[in-house]
């Protein structure tokens, strides 16, 4: 092995450790990600569920009649 192999060798693994340093904060950052993503599926049901009590009481009020 010559030197150049040596140092292409070592390129690679550094690049090889860069990229599953990378993957690493993104794994770190997935928790976040899912607490933020609950957070907003939990203000759309409380916007889905006022929306229908919405429509529900203009719908009493027009068989009522």
């Amino acid at each position: 092995m010559d030197i150049d192999d040596l140092y292409e060798h070592i390129l690679r693994i550094e690049h090889t450790l860069g990229y599953m340093q990378g993957e690493l904060v993104e794994i770190r950052k997935l928790s976040e990600r899912v607490a933020m993503l609950e957070q907003w599926q939990s203000w759309l049901k409380g916007a889905w569920a006022i929306l229908a009590i919405g429509f529900a009481y203009v719908y009493r009020g027009i068989y009522q009649r």
